[in-house]
């Protein structure tokens, strides 16, 4: 087991700030919060230790920004200490799969459960970033852990540790306000806890504490926020096509609408959705749309890998098994649910807490392939090993290449130019096209909180405007910066202002100070003074 840990750690340390080449929007508000309550105890919009955090207006969970502030206080801003706190819990989860495995099933599944979970693509490719996700896996894993000790071993401290790390899930991650609930039940269930009356009360009322500013804040929207701006409802141009299909069903109009209204849609979309996770091309040959999240022309899953887990799952029917032995599957049926809400199909991140039940249904089928002496195991067992070499070698070389364009890349160099230069001018302006640049350069550049807590307040005028994000606003400005869609011809163009834009924003005589390219040797940004 040393060494699988080893690899874990390798793995997901190895060119840990340069692969993936650069933070993305929510690594840089992340670690820019943390920083800011380091430094003053509030947000960047001056909210005091909050548990849900504005940023851009999609109201993070809390978990991750705190567990950031003493890796930043030690650590400093920088991409490492955002980025580590996901590694560890990374890390973490590998020697949990590996206590889970051979608690349930043997130390031999236990042992291919770790190994798999440290160099799967879905759990490494999601394991290095700071994805919150990442996290409430962890914590789910260990709260089911210690759950199953104390089945075995019931002393009140383990329960509370179940009860704890179950409670904070929900608080790091979204999709975690679903799967924590259905987990539990189902953990009460299939061990009866429920005829202990003192143990279930214990673990309901620690349940019922971490839950409860989820449920104060229901009605006023910062615990549903995420969901509102990505449920399957809110896709109105799929929904008004469904709708419309009302006039063309030859029945009375109760009737018209009963089959086709939001609701039936919803159900529709869900069931859809849920259904595409489950997809071969899906989970072993192409992944998701989403290139922080998976590479192109892989899978989440190894193809061999994938083979396991349809042998993983014939292993299990075919045999008397206790209920916990199927947890794999509950732990699939319950994590691809909260994704198949949602309007996007084939997200990676939101179904990453059912990873951890197809790893498993692979380490079963593994197992049963070395228990039945199967002459092709070695075979197998080299196709999945060129498989996580050619995966591995992609990740390191390719990637960080093809891709920086999905990890806002560019960012950290314009504002080391910024940093150097930025007192020569009296304003700056900066497109937002890329999505709101204020915080890239507040974190790399170490912005006084108080200062920018103070500018940044009265861009909450966005909410009351009726729109969903800081960056819908036309533009908006902190000090000497403007954030805007350029257009150089309508510019006042003067001297004393520098200007950061995309590749097509200037002119090709425009007085470009500095280009900043993308590692494929493209333009990211040029940054131009003004020439009047």
């Amino acid at each position: 087991m040393g060494k699988i840990i080893v690899l874990a750690i390798v793995l997901r340390l190895f060119l840990l700030t340069s692969v993936p080449p650069s933070l993305n929007w929510d690594e840089v508000s992340q670690g820019y919060t943390a920083y800011s309550i380091l430094q003053t105890g509030k947000d960047e919009w001056g909210e005091k230790l909050p548990l849900f955090f504005r940023s851009y207006g999609e109201w993070k969970s809390a978990v991750y920004i705190y567990l950031l502030l003493p890796f930043i206080k030690v650590l400093g801003l920088n991409a490492f200490a955002v980025r580590l706190p996901s590694v560890l819990a990374g890390i973490i989860s590998v020697y949990l799969m590996y206590l889970l495995g051979k608690k349930i099933y043997s130390e031999k599944i236990g042992l291919w459960s770790a190994f798999l979970m440290s160099v799967t693509p879905w759990t490494f490719m999601l394991g290095r970033p700071a994805f919150e996700a990442n996290v409430a896996l962890t914590l789910i894993l260990a709260g089911i852990y210690f759950f199953l000790r104390f089945n075995l071993k019931p002393k009140i401290y383990l329960l509370i540790s179940s009860a704890v790390a179950l409670g904070l899930a929900p608080h790091t991650y979204n999709s975690a306000k679903i799967v924590v609930p259905l987990i539990v039940l189902y953990l009460v269930w299939s061990t009866k806890l429920y005829k202990n009356l003192k143990s279930s009360l214990l673990l309901f009322g620690t349940l019922f504490i971490f839950a409860l500013p989820i449920l104060l804040n229901l009605g006023s929207g910062p615990s549903l926020a995420r969901y509102n701006q990505v449920g399957v409802a809110t896709d109105l141009k799929a929904l008004n096509e469904f709708v419309s299909l009302r006039s063309t069903l030859p029945l009375p109009e109760l009737g018209n609408k009963l089959i086709f209204n939001k609701y039936t849609y919803s159900l529709y979309k869900i069931t859809d959705n849920w259904f595409s996770y489950f997809s071969p091309s899906f989970l072993a040959v192409s992944g998701g749309p989403h290139h922080q999240h998976s590479l192109p022309y892989h899978g989440v899953l190894y193809i061999a890998e994938f083979l396991l887990v349809l042998i993983g799952v014939f292993t299990l029917f075919s045999k008397k098994s206790s209920t916990m032995s199927h947890l794999p599957l509950i732990i699939i049926i319950f994590g691809t649910l909260p994704a198949a809400m949602t309007r996007d199909s084939y997200h990676v991140l939101r179904i990453l807490l059912a990873a951890p039940g197809f790893i498993f249904l692979a380490a079963l089928g593994l197992d049963y392939l070395q228990t039945k002496k199967f002459k092709y195991l070695k075979f197998v067992i080299w196709i999945l090993g060129f498989e996580i070499v050619v995966f591995m070698t992609t990740y390191f070389l390719w990637y960080p290449r093809t891709f920086p364009r999905d990890w806002q890349y560019g960012h950290q160099e314009v504002a080391a130019y910024l940093k150097e230069h930025e007192g020569e001018y009296d304003r700056i302006v900066m497109t937002k096209w890329y999505g709101e640049p204020q915080l890239f350069v507040a974190f790399y550049n170490l912005w006084d909180p108080k200062i920018y807590q103070a500018q940044n307040l009265p861009l909450i005028r966005y909410e009351t405007e009726g729109r969903l994000w800081l960056d819908q606003l036309p533009q908006y400005s902190l000090g000497k910066y403007t954030f805007k869609y350029l257009d150089w011809s309508t510019e006042i163009r003067d001297s004393r202002t520098l200007y950061i834009g995309k590749s097509d924003d200037f002119y090709p005589d425009s007085n470009i100070k500095q280009t900043i390219l993308f590692p494929d040797g493209t333009v990211a940004f040029y940054i131009v003074q003004g020439d009047k």
